[in-house]
């Protein structure tokens, strides 16, 4: 899978004395700033509640009653807060919750069940055994013996159970599992995985699990994302935004062992650029790539600013870092209503990534287009101000269960989506089919030919204003070569009118119909002039000369769309050549 950088080994100087996990990263935020007493605030709170429960409540009682004002609270913000005060009532607090989970997680396994760790193919194994590490380590000399050997083998037996899917058990019960994404660095749930290696690896000191992340993960991961140029994720936008789950890990890291496994390559720094120029000109928006199962619509949420954060603190005192400090004032958070909020997270459970704010100044980006190769994403836009139009494309990466049929898709915006994925207009967010992008569709009387995994190339030039690239998306059909045996598409970007221009040429089979298609918030209306306008977009047919054009209601489509319309051209001669400009109004 790997062709990049190979990882180069590094030899660790280890501290001598507890903790062996540092959070250094939260230490930079001054004790008096309103992101420290926002987060002592949260945190008290629940020492009170977790106080107020009679002793032997349960694991899920307690949960049950912090999700009320504090929902998916983490004891990681207790150990964070005693590290910074010294108060052993936070770290009391992390310690009773993660006793009664792994008390819980022990009676589960007794009973013959598998344990939450292992639900969802280890999904979550991240969260609980940082929990488990950063109590287990800071409040070591708190725990009693029982405690101790309790934790250590149930996270023993968790990380066995992960790497070792064939042989896996929970007590008398086989814990045989699939294996997923073990050795994919580019899936989010391999983040989760490190993280739980890496923390208990340094909380309890163990050279083996060390030696097995050096000897296998680091060996996948620092390869992985050195390929990765322009920043991003393969998975796109939505799953993507895990990233900011591994920057974590890597501070971590860093803070505890000297390693920056982020600096291996420009990854990092260049996911900051990749989300400035990913987010649209109005802050509240990003690029809808691949699936957006959190909302169809890609507003902003905690989760996106969390990603910058970590990328920033990671790349303190560069050029990037200082534009992520930009974007991190802007950029609109959604409260899930008709609010937005910038500066800040909205949620309880993410209070303690504002620790990381920069107070550092600011630098306005300048470069109007930013190539992510690495992942096949492009974003441009005319200007920096809020008015600008703005165009992401997509071309050159699809091989992660999250991407989509994508390859040749854009997104165009200006003041407000004026086209995008109808995936934004469905209840799932998830439609992965090309049915639901601005591409050419390529079907038969039966089916719609689909996009398989592939490579596709382009080459793109910005001069003078206007931007173009070109791209070679025969490759997202190699398996249905006979089908589809070419497909280029050219894009014509000019800033100073706000147009974009495609060009499509294909060579197709005689079974195969392809369709042009493009998908709109409201319904395109024909002009007299023979254009059409849909909103704020004027749509100009050049080619085919005689195009048959139709609109078909995306709700007609699936019940899971509640809106959109998808714009059709076919070419009654059957010839395969499209182009159509595209102005904003």
């Amino acid at each position: 899978m790997n062709s990049g950088t190979p990882y180069a080994g590094y030899t660790y100087t280890l501290p001598t004395a507890r903790p062996f996990i540092s959070l250094k990263q939260y230490a930079t935020a001054s004790q008096s700033s309103s992101a420290f007493l926002r987060l002592k605030a949260h945190v008290d709170d629940v020492v009170t509640l977790t106080n107020a429960l009679p002793a032997g409540s349960s694991y899920t009682s307690l949960v049950a009653a912090l999700n009320a004002n504090h929902y998916s609270y983490s004891p990681v913000d207790a150990v964070v807060m005693f590290s910074l005060t010294g108060n052993t009532t936070y770290i009391d607090q992390a310690i009773r919750m993660v006793d009664l989970f792994v008390t819980a997680e022990n009676a589960r396994i007794a009973a013959g069940q598998l344990p939450l760790v292992a639900a969802d193919s280890y999904l979550n194994v991240g969260l609980y055994l940082s929990e488990l590490s950063l109590a287990y380590d800071y409040g070591y000399a708190r725990l009693s013996t029982a405690q101790r050997a309790a934790w250590s083998a149930y996270a023993e037996q968790t990380l066995y159970n992960l790497w070792n899917s064939g042989t896996a058990s929970w007590g008398t019960l086989s814990g045989r599992w699939s294996g997923w994404s073990v050795n994919d660095p580019g899936d989010n749930y391999f983040y989760s995985f490190l993280r739980a290696t890496q923390l208990w690896a340094l909380a309890s000191r163990s050279d083996s699990w060390i030696s097995f992340l050096q000897a296998q993960k680091y060996t996948l991961l620092v390869p992985y994302f050195s390929t990765l140029t322009g920043g991003g994720s393969r998975e796109g936008t939505g799953y993507g935004t895990a990233l900011g789950n591994l920057f974590e890990n890597h501070a971590y890291w860093k803070d505890s062992t000297g390693e920056d496994l982020a600096a291996y390559s420009t990854h990092a720094r260049d996911t900051i650029d990749y989300w400035i120029h990913a987010t649209v000109p109005t802050f509240q928006y990003f690029a809808p790539i691949g699936d957006q199962s959190r909302v169809s619509m890609p507003v902003m949420f905690d989760y996106q600013r969390k990603l910058v954060l970590e990328s920033v603190a990671l790349n303190r005192g560069t050029a990037q870092a200082l534009r992520g400090n930009w974007w991190l004032n802007r950029a609109q958070l959604s409260d899930g209503g008709s609010g937005w909020q910038s500066g800040s997270m909205l949620n309880s459970f993410s209070f303690r990534y504002d620790l990381l704010a920069s107070t550092a100044s600011e630098q306005v980006p300048t470069s109007l287009m930013h190539d992510a190769s690495g992942t096949g994403a492009l974003f441009a836009r005319s200007d920096w101000s809020t008015a600008a139009s703005w165009l992401h494309v997509n071309a050159g990466h699809y091989d992660q269960s999250h991407a989509h049929q994508d390859q040749g898709s854009f997104s165009f915006f200006k003041g407000g989506w004026l086209t995008l994925t109808a995936n934004v207009w469905s209840k799932s967010g998830i439609n992965q089919d090309t049915g639901v992008e601005n591409v050419l569709r390529f079907q038969t009387t039966s089916r719609v030919i689909p996009q398989n995994y592939s490579a596709p190339t382009r080459t793109v030039s910005d001069s003078g204003g206007t931007l173009q690239i070109n791209a070679n998306l025969t490759p997202a059909y190699s398996d249905n070569a006979a089908s589809v045996s070419n497909w280029t598409r050219q894009f014509t970007y000019v800033r100073s009118i706000h147009s974009l221009t495609i060009h499509d040429l294909c060579a197709v089979a005689a079974a195969v119909t392809p369709v042009w298609q493009l998908h709109l918030p409201t319904a395109p209306v024909l002009q007299k002039d023979g254009s059409w306008l849909a909103g704020n977009l004027r749509i100009s047919v050049a080619l085919p000369v005689a195009a048959t054009a139709s609109v078909v209601n995306m709700t007609s489509v699936s019940s899971d769309f509640t809106g959109g319309y998808r714009f059709e051209l076919r070419d009654p001669a059957r010839g395969c050549e499209f182009q159509v400009s595209l102005v904003a109004q």
